[in-house]
Protein backbone atom coordinates (compact mmCIF):
# COMPACT_ATOMS: atom_id res chain seq x y z
CA UNK A 1 0.00 0.00 0.00
CA UNK A 2 2.74 2.35 0.89
CA UNK A 3 6.30 2.82 0.84
CA UNK A 4 6.45 4.48 4.42
CA UNK A 5 6.88 1.86 7.12
CA UNK A 6 3.80 -0.10 8.68
CA UNK A 7 3.29 1.33 12.11
CA UNK A 8 3.74 -0.99 14.80
CA UNK A 9 2.15 0.58 17.86
CA UNK A 10 -0.20 3.78 17.59
CA UNK A 11 3.28 5.92 18.72
CA UNK A 12 4.16 5.05 14.81
CA UNK A 13 1.41 6.65 13.17
CA UNK A 14 2.26 9.81 11.34
CA UNK A 15 0.00 12.23 9.23
CA UNK A 16 2.55 10.56 6.28
CA UNK A 17 1.19 7.66 6.57
CA UNK A 18 -2.10 8.33 7.25
CA UNK A 19 -2.69 10.37 4.40
CA UNK A 20 -1.08 6.99 2.16
CA UNK A 21 -3.85 5.12 3.96
CA UNK A 22 -6.84 7.74 2.95
CA UNK A 23 -5.29 7.74 -0.43
CA UNK A 24 -4.94 3.99 -0.93
CA UNK A 25 -8.37 4.09 0.09
CA UNK A 26 -9.30 6.06 -2.64
CA UNK A 27 -9.84 9.33 -0.99
CA UNK A 28 -7.88 12.35 -2.49
CA UNK A 29 -7.12 13.94 1.05
CA UNK A 30 -3.92 15.04 2.55
CA UNK A 31 -4.14 14.51 6.20
CA UNK A 32 -2.14 17.53 8.06
CA UNK A 33 -2.64 16.90 12.02
CA UNK A 34 -4.30 14.11 14.10
CA UNK A 35 -4.88 13.16 17.18
CA UNK A 36 -5.63 9.61 19.59
CA UNK A 37 -8.39 8.73 21.46
CA UNK A 38 -8.62 5.35 23.97
CA UNK A 39 -11.50 3.35 22.56
CA UNK A 40 -12.50 2.57 26.59
CA UNK A 41 -11.09 0.36 29.23
CA UNK A 42 -11.59 -3.63 28.28
CA UNK A 43 -12.15 -3.18 24.83
CA UNK A 44 -9.78 -4.96 22.56
CA UNK A 45 -8.43 -8.11 24.24
CA UNK A 46 -6.34 -9.47 21.57
CA UNK A 47 -5.15 -6.37 19.85
CA UNK A 48 -5.02 -2.70 20.64
CA UNK A 49 -7.67 -0.25 19.23
CA UNK A 50 -7.89 3.68 18.92
CA UNK A 51 -9.62 6.07 17.46
CA UNK A 52 -7.87 8.65 15.90
CA UNK A 53 -9.28 12.05 14.41
CA UNK A 54 -7.93 13.29 11.15
CA UNK A 55 -8.18 16.75 10.05
CA UNK A 56 -7.14 17.35 6.22
CA UNK A 57 -4.77 20.51 4.50
CA UNK A 58 -6.56 19.65 1.33
CA UNK A 59 -9.63 17.21 0.32
CA UNK A 60 -12.33 15.36 1.90
CA UNK A 61 -11.58 12.56 4.22
CA UNK A 62 -12.89 10.73 6.91
CA UNK A 63 -13.50 12.47 10.11
CA UNK A 64 -12.58 9.15 12.78
CA UNK A 65 -11.00 6.12 12.14
CA UNK A 66 -10.36 3.30 14.11
CA UNK A 67 -6.90 1.79 13.73
CA UNK A 68 -6.22 -1.86 15.20
CA UNK A 69 -2.78 -3.37 15.67
CA UNK A 70 -1.32 -6.05 17.83
CA UNK A 71 -1.83 -6.40 21.44
CA UNK A 72 0.57 -5.23 23.75
CA UNK A 73 -0.31 -7.35 26.46
CA UNK A 74 2.34 -9.94 26.12
CA UNK A 75 -0.16 -12.81 27.12
CA UNK A 76 -2.74 -11.63 24.97
CA UNK A 77 -0.48 -11.69 22.26
CA UNK A 78 0.75 -14.89 22.52
CA UNK A 79 -2.80 -16.36 22.75
CA UNK A 80 -3.38 -14.17 19.12
CA UNK A 81 -0.22 -15.72 17.43
CA UNK A 82 -0.85 -18.81 18.93
CA UNK A 83 -4.10 -18.73 16.90
CA UNK A 84 -3.11 -16.80 14.16
CA UNK A 85 -5.74 -14.45 14.51
CA UNK A 86 -4.33 -11.14 13.02
CA UNK A 87 -3.63 -12.80 9.38
CA UNK A 88 -6.40 -14.40 9.58
CA UNK A 89 -9.14 -10.70 10.17
CA UNK A 90 -6.75 -9.14 7.43
CA UNK A 91 -8.16 -11.59 4.75
CA UNK A 92 -11.02 -11.75 5.72
CA UNK A 93 -11.79 -8.49 5.21
CA UNK A 94 -9.47 -8.75 1.86
CA UNK A 95 -11.15 -11.70 0.35
CA UNK A 96 -14.40 -12.54 1.89
CA UNK A 97 -16.34 -9.75 3.19
CA UNK A 98 -18.23 -8.74 0.50
CA UNK A 99 -19.88 -12.27 -0.42
CA UNK A 100 -21.69 -12.12 2.91
CA UNK A 101 -25.04 -9.66 3.53
CA UNK A 102 -23.51 -9.41 6.81
CA UNK A 103 -22.75 -6.35 8.10
CA UNK A 104 -19.01 -5.74 8.45
CA UNK A 105 -17.24 -2.29 8.71
CA UNK A 106 -16.00 -0.30 5.79
CA UNK A 107 -12.12 -1.00 5.65
CA UNK A 108 -9.31 1.83 4.60
CA UNK A 109 -6.80 -0.53 5.30
CA UNK A 110 -5.54 -4.43 6.00
CA UNK A 111 -2.33 -4.88 5.68
CA UNK A 112 -0.44 -8.08 7.60
CA UNK A 113 3.60 -7.88 7.20
CA UNK A 114 3.68 -11.39 9.39
CA UNK A 115 1.95 -12.94 12.03
CA UNK A 116 2.65 -11.06 14.60
CA UNK A 117 2.69 -7.27 12.14
CA UNK A 118 -0.83 -6.33 11.36
CA UNK A 119 -2.62 -3.05 10.86
CA UNK A 120 -6.45 -1.92 10.43
CA UNK A 121 -7.72 0.91 9.71
CA UNK A 122 -11.97 0.77 9.31
CA UNK A 123 -14.62 2.84 9.60
CA UNK A 124 -15.75 4.79 12.73
CA UNK A 125 -18.76 3.10 14.33
CA UNK A 126 -19.47 5.87 17.23
CA UNK A 127 -22.49 6.46 15.89
CA UNK A 128 -23.98 3.37 16.31
CA UNK A 129 -25.04 1.65 19.91
CA UNK A 130 -22.25 -0.87 21.16
CA UNK A 131 -23.30 -3.97 22.62
CA UNK A 132 -21.95 -4.58 26.37
CA UNK A 133 -20.86 -7.94 26.93
CA UNK A 134 -21.22 -7.72 30.76
CA UNK A 135 -25.26 -6.35 30.60
CA UNK A 136 -25.91 -8.37 28.06
CA UNK A 137 -28.30 -8.61 25.36
CA UNK A 138 -31.84 -7.88 25.11
CA UNK A 139 -34.41 -9.98 23.23
CA UNK A 140 -34.03 -7.37 20.55
CA UNK A 141 -30.80 -7.41 20.08
CA UNK A 142 -30.78 -11.03 19.92
CA UNK A 143 -33.23 -11.28 17.08
CA UNK A 144 -31.11 -8.51 15.29
CA UNK A 145 -27.94 -11.19 15.70
CA UNK A 146 -30.14 -13.89 14.76
CA UNK A 147 -30.83 -12.74 11.21
CA UNK A 148 -27.09 -11.29 10.86
CA UNK A 149 -25.64 -14.80 11.65
CA UNK A 150 -28.40 -16.20 9.11
CA UNK A 151 -27.05 -13.90 6.59
CA UNK A 152 -23.39 -14.59 7.23
CA UNK A 153 -23.63 -18.41 7.25
CA UNK A 154 -26.16 -19.08 4.43
CA UNK A 155 -23.69 -17.97 1.09
CA UNK A 156 -21.24 -21.14 2.48
CA UNK A 157 -23.90 -23.37 4.16
CA UNK A 158 -22.30 -26.66 3.06
CA UNK A 159 -19.37 -24.99 0.60
CA UNK A 160 -16.68 -24.18 2.73
CA UNK A 161 -13.98 -25.68 0.25
CA UNK A 162 -13.45 -22.46 -2.17
CA UNK A 163 -9.70 -21.58 -3.06
CA UNK A 164 -10.59 -18.26 -1.63
CA UNK A 165 -11.84 -19.68 2.04
CA UNK A 166 -8.33 -21.53 2.38
CA UNK A 167 -6.69 -18.95 4.71
CA UNK A 168 -9.89 -19.97 6.82
CA UNK A 169 -8.84 -22.90 9.49
CA UNK A 170 -11.54 -25.73 10.04
CA UNK A 171 -12.19 -26.28 13.96
CA UNK A 172 -9.91 -29.06 13.33
CA UNK A 173 -7.22 -30.29 12.34
CA UNK A 174 -5.82 -26.69 12.49
CA UNK A 175 -3.11 -24.54 14.52
CA UNK A 176 -6.58 -23.34 15.85
CA UNK A 177 -7.55 -26.46 17.41
CA UNK A 178 -4.75 -27.44 18.79
CA UNK A 179 -3.97 -24.38 20.81
CA UNK A 180 -8.01 -24.69 21.68
CA UNK A 181 -6.89 -28.16 22.61
CA UNK A 182 -3.58 -27.14 24.45
CA UNK A 183 -5.70 -24.08 26.14
CA UNK A 184 -8.06 -26.18 27.82
CA UNK A 185 -5.98 -28.24 29.59
CA UNK A 186 -3.42 -25.43 30.48
CA UNK A 187 -6.54 -23.19 31.50
CA UNK A 188 -8.80 -24.85 33.56
CA UNK A 189 -7.25 -24.82 36.73
CA UNK A 190 -6.15 -21.31 36.37
CA UNK A 191 -9.45 -20.42 35.53
CA UNK A 192 -10.45 -22.08 38.72
CA UNK A 193 -7.81 -20.16 40.41
CA UNK A 194 -9.24 -16.76 39.47
CA UNK A 195 -12.57 -17.07 39.09
CA UNK A 196 -13.37 -20.25 41.82
CA UNK A 197 -16.31 -17.81 43.25
CA UNK A 198 -17.89 -18.17 39.29
CA UNK A 199 -17.06 -22.00 38.66
CA UNK A 200 -20.13 -23.96 39.52
CA UNK A 201 -19.84 -27.33 41.36
CA UNK A 202 -21.36 -29.39 38.11
CA UNK A 203 -18.30 -27.96 35.93
CA UNK A 204 -15.46 -29.06 38.11
CA UNK A 205 -17.17 -32.06 38.98
CA UNK A 206 -16.57 -33.04 35.03
CA UNK A 207 -12.87 -31.57 34.45
CA UNK A 208 -11.30 -34.69 33.45
CA UNK A 209 -14.03 -36.32 31.83
CA UNK A 210 -15.38 -32.89 29.78
CA UNK A 211 -11.11 -32.60 28.65
CA UNK A 212 -10.83 -36.30 27.33
CA UNK A 213 -13.62 -35.38 25.03
CA UNK A 214 -12.16 -32.07 23.55
CA UNK A 215 -11.05 -33.71 20.85
CA UNK A 216 -14.07 -35.56 19.55
CA UNK A 217 -16.18 -32.41 20.09
CA UNK A 218 -13.71 -30.82 18.03
CA UNK A 219 -14.04 -33.50 15.08
CA UNK A 220 -18.12 -33.14 15.54
CA UNK A 221 -17.72 -29.26 14.53
CA UNK A 222 -16.72 -29.96 11.22
CA UNK A 223 -18.98 -32.39 10.37
CA UNK A 224 -21.25 -31.61 7.40
CA UNK A 225 -22.90 -29.61 7.09
CA UNK A 226 -20.16 -26.49 8.10
CA UNK A 227 -20.01 -23.14 7.05
CA UNK A 228 -17.67 -19.79 7.83
CA UNK A 229 -18.48 -18.31 11.16
CA UNK A 230 -17.68 -15.66 12.89
CA UNK A 231 -15.93 -17.31 16.28
CA UNK A 232 -16.10 -14.43 18.70
CA UNK A 233 -19.98 -13.77 18.48
CA UNK A 234 -20.22 -11.91 21.70
CA UNK A 235 -21.75 -8.62 22.54
CA UNK A 236 -18.32 -6.47 22.68
CA UNK A 237 -18.28 -7.04 19.00
CA UNK A 238 -21.94 -6.10 17.74
CA UNK A 239 -22.55 -2.47 16.78
CA UNK A 240 -26.70 -1.27 16.48
CA UNK A 241 -27.63 0.91 13.80
CA UNK A 242 -28.98 4.00 15.35
CA UNK A 243 -30.24 5.97 12.39
CA UNK A 244 -32.09 5.10 9.07
CA UNK A 245 -28.85 5.22 6.89
CA UNK A 246 -27.26 2.55 9.21
CA UNK A 247 -26.84 -0.97 9.25
CA UNK A 248 -29.11 -2.90 11.50
CA UNK A 249 -26.06 -4.23 12.81
CA UNK A 250 -22.25 -4.21 12.39
CA UNK A 251 -20.03 -6.58 13.29
CA UNK A 252 -16.46 -6.88 14.42
CA UNK A 253 -13.68 -8.54 15.11
CA UNK A 254 -13.17 -11.04 12.49
CA UNK A 255 -10.33 -12.60 14.15
CA UNK A 256 -11.72 -15.69 14.74
CA UNK A 257 -13.44 -16.65 11.70
CA UNK A 258 -13.35 -20.23 10.94
CA UNK A 259 -14.72 -23.17 9.00
CA UNK A 260 -17.19 -25.03 11.57
CA UNK A 261 -20.66 -25.39 12.10
CA UNK A 262 -23.18 -22.22 12.34
CA UNK A 263 -24.96 -23.00 15.41
CA UNK A 264 -21.31 -22.48 16.83
CA UNK A 265 -22.02 -18.61 16.59
CA UNK A 266 -25.60 -19.16 17.83
CA UNK A 267 -24.68 -21.03 20.83
CA UNK A 268 -22.30 -18.45 21.69
CA UNK A 269 -24.18 -15.49 21.86
CA UNK A 270 -27.35 -17.17 23.51
CA UNK A 271 -25.39 -19.04 26.38
CA UNK A 272 -22.64 -16.21 26.95
CA UNK A 273 -24.11 -13.18 26.11
CA UNK A 274 -27.84 -13.22 26.82
CA UNK A 275 -28.75 -13.03 30.73
CA UNK A 276 -29.68 -16.16 31.74
CA UNK A 277 -33.73 -15.92 32.55
CA UNK A 278 -34.11 -14.08 29.14
CA UNK A 279 -32.38 -17.03 26.96
CA UNK A 280 -34.35 -19.82 29.20
CA UNK A 281 -37.71 -17.71 27.93
CA UNK A 282 -36.56 -17.47 24.21
CA UNK A 283 -33.45 -19.42 23.08
CA UNK A 284 -36.08 -21.60 21.07
CA UNK A 285 -37.40 -19.03 19.37
CA UNK A 286 -34.06 -17.28 18.81
CA UNK A 287 -32.74 -20.53 17.34
CA UNK A 288 -35.89 -20.88 15.27
CA UNK A 289 -34.91 -17.13 13.73
CA UNK A 290 -31.64 -18.16 12.50
CA UNK A 291 -33.04 -21.10 10.92
CA UNK A 292 -35.83 -18.90 9.07
CA UNK A 293 -33.17 -17.20 7.75
CA UNK A 294 -31.11 -19.72 6.79
CA UNK A 295 -33.93 -20.88 4.62
CA UNK A 296 -34.38 -17.74 3.45
CA UNK A 297 -31.02 -17.46 2.46
CA UNK A 298 -30.94 -21.29 0.46
CA UNK A 299 -30.39 -23.51 2.21
CA UNK A 300 -32.24 -26.90 2.37
CA UNK A 301 -31.92 -29.89 4.03
CA UNK A 302 -31.20 -28.60 7.40
CA UNK A 303 -34.45 -28.94 9.50
CA UNK A 304 -35.13 -26.87 12.80
CA UNK A 305 -34.74 -29.78 14.64
CA UNK A 306 -31.27 -30.61 13.59
CA UNK A 307 -30.79 -26.54 14.46
CA UNK A 308 -31.46 -27.06 17.57
CA UNK A 309 -29.66 -29.79 18.82
CA UNK A 310 -26.29 -28.84 16.92
CA UNK A 311 -27.14 -25.45 18.96
CA UNK A 312 -27.00 -27.52 22.17
CA UNK A 313 -23.98 -29.47 21.69
CA UNK A 314 -22.51 -26.09 20.46
CA UNK A 315 -23.02 -24.92 23.92
CA UNK A 316 -21.64 -27.49 25.49
CA UNK A 317 -18.16 -27.34 23.42
CA UNK A 318 -17.91 -23.95 23.58
CA UNK A 319 -17.07 -24.43 27.40
CA UNK A 320 -13.63 -24.70 25.50
CA UNK A 321 -13.72 -21.44 25.17
CA UNK A 322 -14.77 -20.46 28.35
CA UNK A 323 -11.93 -22.06 29.86
CA UNK A 324 -9.07 -20.80 27.31
CA UNK A 325 -10.93 -17.41 27.78
CA UNK A 326 -10.90 -16.86 31.57
CA UNK A 327 -7.80 -19.68 32.27
CA UNK A 328 -5.08 -18.07 30.22
CA UNK A 329 -5.98 -14.21 29.13
CA UNK A 330 -5.15 -11.37 31.52
CA UNK A 331 -8.08 -10.71 34.04
CA UNK A 332 -6.09 -7.45 35.36
CA UNK A 333 -8.61 -4.66 34.00
CA UNK A 334 -12.04 -4.68 35.98
CA UNK A 335 -14.22 -4.39 32.44
CA UNK A 336 -12.02 -7.58 31.19
CA UNK A 337 -12.64 -9.80 34.55
CA UNK A 338 -16.21 -8.20 34.53
CA UNK A 339 -17.63 -9.84 31.13
CA UNK A 340 -15.80 -13.09 31.86
CA UNK A 341 -17.48 -13.42 35.28
CA UNK A 342 -20.55 -13.19 33.34
CA UNK A 343 -19.53 -15.73 30.42
CA UNK A 344 -18.63 -18.53 32.74
CA UNK A 345 -21.88 -17.62 34.84
CA UNK A 346 -24.03 -17.97 31.73
CA UNK A 347 -22.49 -20.76 29.94
CA UNK A 348 -22.31 -23.25 32.90
CA UNK A 349 -25.77 -21.94 33.89
CA UNK A 350 -26.56 -23.18 30.02
CA UNK A 351 -24.97 -26.39 30.17
CA UNK A 352 -27.50 -27.34 33.57
CA UNK A 353 -30.55 -26.21 32.48
CA UNK A 354 -29.98 -27.96 28.65
CA UNK A 355 -28.38 -31.13 30.45
CA UNK A 356 -26.24 -30.80 28.06
CA UNK A 357 -23.27 -32.88 30.51
CA UNK A 358 -25.82 -35.83 29.58
CA UNK A 359 -24.10 -35.35 26.34
CA UNK A 360 -20.92 -36.34 27.37
CA UNK A 361 -20.86 -39.98 26.88
CA UNK A 362 -21.59 -38.58 22.74
CA UNK A 363 -17.85 -37.49 22.85
CA UNK A 364 -15.70 -40.03 25.29
CA UNK A 365 -13.44 -42.58 23.35
CA UNK A 366 -10.41 -44.04 24.31
CA UNK A 367 -8.86 -42.33 21.65
CA UNK A 368 -10.51 -39.29 23.46
CA UNK A 369 -9.00 -39.65 26.48
CA UNK A 370 -5.79 -40.88 25.67
CA UNK A 371 -5.42 -36.92 24.21
CA UNK A 372 -6.41 -35.35 27.41
CA UNK A 373 -3.76 -37.64 29.39
CA UNK A 374 -1.07 -36.69 26.84
CA UNK A 375 -1.97 -33.17 27.17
Amino acid sequence: MTDIAMPRTHDDLTADWLTQTVRGAGIDATVETFTRRAMGEGVGMMATLELVDLTYRDGDGPGTVVIKLPAVNDANRAVALAFDIYRREVLFYRNIADQTSAGTPKVLLAQVDSPEDFVLVLEDLSDYRLGDQVVGCDLADAEAAMVTLGQLHAPFWDDVDRPELDFVPYETPSTHGDALREGSLVGWDAMVDVFGDVVPDHMRAVKDRFLAAVPAMQQWLVTAPTTIVHGDFRMDNLFYGQSPDHHEMVVIDWQGCLRSKGARDVGYLLSQSMPTELRREHERDLVATWHRTLVEGGVTDYSYEDAWEDYRRSVLALWTLVVVIAGTLDASNDRGRAWMTEMIRRSATAIDDLDLLDLLVEFESEESEESASEG
